[in-house]
């Protein structure tokens, strides 16, 4: 069985979109199987992201308009928001905070409600001990 580049790069993008949803809690309205084809076309124009989590006491969210050369390069930021929300939460900084983790080219930005500011240091070195991050923006308060 033959298998075209794009066709893994956007098995890739699934699985880091599931993985994503998965690592924040929140479920997408519908899950396609691993090996569904999606009839979309990939956007030519500027690609959307929203995000956002809520807690009982705060909230926060992130939009931000990224423009990507390819599926492979979106499907690396989209990789790279998953392996840092993963080690953001085995850490544990950012348990019981609305803490937003986006991605752009590998420049990483963390917004939200956290604890305190040595906390939001230490959740920005753990950001940055992700393998492929190029640099953390820390928009985290306290």
């Amino acid at each position: 069985m033959l298998i075209d580049k794009s066709s893994l790069l956007r098995q890739a993008f699934v699985v880091a979109a599931i993985s994503a949803f998965a690592a924040t809690g929140i479920l997408p309205c519908r899950a396609l199987p691993a090996n569904a084809q999606q009839d979309v076309s990939p956007p030519s124009a500027p690609v959307s992201t929203y995000q956002s989590h809520s807690s009982e006491e705060d909230h926060a969210h992130s939009e931000a308009t990224h423009r990507y050369s390819s599926e492979a390069d979106q499907a690396k930021d989209a990789l790279l928001i998953t392996e840092v929300k993963t080690a953001l939460a085995n850490d544990g900084v950012t348990d019981g905070h609305a803490v937003v983790v986006d991605c752009d080219n590998g420049i990483v930005l963390l917004a939200g409600a956290i604890g305190s500011a040595a906390d939001a240091q230490h959740a920005v070195a753990v950001a940055s001990s992700v393998e492929g991050v190029v640099v953390v923006k820390n928009h985290l308060k306290w």
